[in-house]
């Protein structure tokens, strides 16, 4: 387990964690000991290098269990998810796990700093000696790098209403993606913003609905003075 101070951060990159997590639950049906881990990635069975990425998969929320590691159930709804959304939402979930970078990406407010920026936040949030920072920069950095496309591309914050979000049957608070933009042309992406709300994401039904419910959830919370242009318009047509 990679430390910083008295935070802990996964020694190895989220894509590389799920890339062993998936092996367990294809390759031994979701269960194996640490000892078959240790085969079936060619390491010794008592390697640093071992225990650093198995903590690294528990600090991602990844795995469950000491002596037998279990898939978690997190980590299926990323691997064999039932849709891309459930995928995205579990992305976010793992990376909200990690309290280091979390704490870095409320500081920077999901951007991504200078390395002088960061190199500051590290020392204020941690309090840990400029030595270890440096040390361990580069691997944080690309973490807050994963972390801020986990939990900054499309995320929805919707006002307070009684407007429910039919896929959540609950009340709208927030929706939260992760999808780069890029990996979709003009006619293939959704994008919406109004006020403070924003939302970016691939063009589908499911989405479409719940651009739907946040301008109904907006709309709500309006003063109906602010319909006062409209009505006059449609007085003069």
């Amino acid at each position: 387990m990679a430390k910083l101070g008295t935070y802990s951060y996964p020694d190895i990159r989220f894509s590389d964690a799920i890339e062993i997590s998936a092996r367990i639950l294809n390759k031994f049906k979701g269960s194996v000991r640490v000892k078959g881990l240790a085969w079936e990635l060619g390491m010794a069975e008592n390697s640093g290098t071992l225990f650093a990425k198995i903590a690294a998969l528990r600090d991602f929320g990844l795995v469950e269990g000491r002596g037998e590691l279990r898939v978690s159930e997190l980590a299926q709804r990323i691997i064999n998810p039932s849709s891309e959304s459930e995928r995205l939402q579990a992305t976010s979930q793992a990376f909200k796990r990690v309290d280091l970078l979390f704490a870095l990406y409320d500081r920077f407010e999901g951007e991504s700093p200078d390395d002088k920026s960061l190199l500051v936040g590290l020392e204020e949030i941690t309090r840990a000696s400029k030595e270890d920072i440096i040390r361990r920069f580069t691997l944080i950095q690309k973490h807050l790098n994963d972390a801020s496309r986990a939990l900054s591309h499309h995320t929805v914050n919707f006002p307070d209403s009684d407007v429910a979000n039919p896929h959540l049957n609950s009340p709208i608070t927030s929706f939260t993606d992760n999808i780069e933009l890029s990996e979709y042309n003009d006619s293939e992406a959704l994008i919406l913003r109004a006020g403070d709300a924003k939302l970016t994401a691939p063009l589908s039904l499911e989405y479409i609905d719940i651009a739907i419910n946040l301008l109904k959830a907006i709309k709500s919370t309006m003063p109906k003075d602010d319909f006062s242009f409209h009505s006059d318009q449609s007085n003069l047509n």
